[in-house]
């Protein structure tokens, strides 16, 4: 665990700007200006098992034209191209000078936003040390197409890093920015992330989600248990061990826990994860079947399906499991999956009460329920808010399978995302511009987890194994 405090410094720079001096802990951001840098201090998705089960035993698919659904379908759109040189290490050759590089090329690429240059391209000699940061020239990266470039100065004393890292705009020939970072070099991929994040910031106006885990539930042998990785898909670690049914996992807003339903006890129960300390606990417990839940964004209390019988209601409860009251109790209804919205004023649910399952939301004291999906299909399931606000995503069936739709809270402009195997799960990324969903799509067969831009493109499989991947929960930026 990083134990670093911020350390801020304003030092000139030759070339008329501020630069500011931040431990790795911590981080800022930045009004760019000719003269100086301005800087200031620096949730999950689930599965609805008992639906998805009651309709897919009680139902065929029934394909049907989406006469009021938008398939959207666009480019790419623009990358911006990027250059990503070594770092100069004055101290001589030093592994970190090419390691950051490498990881902060890594995920710029798999953002799908940027094009990053090829170093065979360069003209410049690979790591080559500047009187002044500006003191280059331009010419060598404009003329190979770059838009964006990132230098940076390495140094160790006494087992610390320093790296003074830039992004210059090549167009307009000036700084975008200056960081400087100290670290371990331990630290070194959180210092490419946080770097990372601030270049996406700077591009496109959303912050960055590197360093978030996304956890999700996968078989091992006949059973099922939680595990977490990097957005790039690397880095999977087994969080839960309990041979059993492990699903539906969802971040507690401090990213420090995981709520999450387990079959431990033979009926599904709300459990609790600690990363810190590695353990879970029980926090519902009795003859009810808690399927599901979410923390709402202050994290002092969570929602819930509590099912007994041939019904299902939503729960408030405190963050112990503690039930406070119900929010739905239409008798023979089936509630389920509920999810904040990210202001906790409003909840997004599944429920059968006009048929068969389709989306609604309510206010978050029960009141004022509404239907979402409109989108021709007399299955839809797996709500999940956006962050931004702006954008619900759910799941639907259709052109014989299941599919991703998003629209907006009061349910006009429903756009189709996917359109081909079975898409579900979908859960939001921390800035708003990007869904982790479970798919079939892969030489596999078997679902596992994908990453696609809010809008359907950028599709990309973080991972690709035969042990059904499913209930992908992303969780929050941990140095936002």
């Amino acid at each position: 665990m990083i134990q670093d405090t911020l350390s801020v410094l304003r030092t000139p720079c030759k070339e008329a700007s501020l630069f500011q001096r931040v431990r790795v802990t911590h981080r800022t951001w930045f009004t760019p200006s000719d003269s100086l840098f301005l800087s200031t201090r620096i949730l999950s998705t689930l599965s609805i098992y008992f639906l998805c089960f009651l309709g897919m035993y009680t139902s065929g698919f029934l394909p049907q034209a989406f006469a009021q659904t938008d398939i959207f379908v666009q480019g790419s759109g623009k990358k911006y191209p990027i250059a990503i040189p070594v770092l100069c290490a004055p101290q001589g050759a030093h592994s970190g000078a090419e390691n950051l590089p490498r990881a902060v090329s890594k995920n710029l690429s798999s953002s799908g936003f940027f094009h990053v240059i090829d170093p065979k391209a360069f003209i410049e000699s690979p790591g080559k040390c500047l009187e002044s940061p500006t003191a280059f020239a331009f010419s060598d990266w404009s003329v190979i197409g770059a838009e964006g470039l990132v230098r940076g100065t390495l140094q160790e004393v006494g087992g610390r890093l320093t790296l003074q890292m830039y992004l210059f705009d090549v167009q307009r020939q000036k700084i975008a920015f200056g960081k400087e970072y100290e670290g371990s070099f331990a630290q070194l991929s959180e210092i490419a992330d946080r770097f990372s994040n601030e270049i996406v910031q700077y591009f496109t106006g959303k912050s960055g989600v590197f360093g978030s885990k996304i956890v999700f539930a996968s078989r091992v042998g006949r059973f099922k248990e939680l595990f977490r990785m990097n957005i790039d898909g690397g880095e999977v670690r087994q969080l839960t061990d309990e041979r059993g049914l492990t699903i539906a996992p969802a971040f507690h807003p401090n990213g420090q826990q995981i709520l999450y339903t387990s079959y431990q006890k033979r009926i599904p129960e709300l459990f609790l994860y600690d990363f810190d300390r590695d353990q879970s606990r029980p926090i519902t417990s009795g003859r009810e079947l808690e399927i599901g839940g979410s923390f709402s964004p202050d994290g002092k209390s969570l929602i819930t399906a509590v099912s007994l019988g041939k019904q299902s209601h939503i729960v408030l409860m405190r963050p112990d499991g503690t039930p406070v009251r119900k929010l739905t109790s239409q008798y023979g209804v089936i509630d389920v999956s509920p999810k904040w919205s990210p202001d906790g004023e409003r909840i997004v649910f599944c429920s059968n009460r006009s048929g068969g399952p389709q989306i609604y939301v309510m206010n978050k004291d029960g009141g004022d329920v509404q239907r979402v999906s409109f989108t021709n299909a007399n299955y839809c399931t797996s709500p999940d808010w956006s962050p931004t606000g702006d954008r619900i995503a759910y799941v639907c069936r259709s052109d014989g399978g299941y599919n991703i739709f998003t629209s907006q809270p009061d349910g006009t402009d429903p756009l189709q995302l996917t359109s081909s195997h079975f898409n579900e799960d979908p859960e939001w990324s921390p800035n708003g511009e990007e869904i982790a969903f479970s798919t079939t799509y892969g030489r596999t067969g078997s679902y596992n987890i994908a990453i696609m831009r809010a809008d359907g493109t950028g599709f990309r499989l973080l991972s690709d194994s035969r042990t059904d991947d499913t209930d992908p929960a992303w969780g929050p930026v941990p140095f936002s």
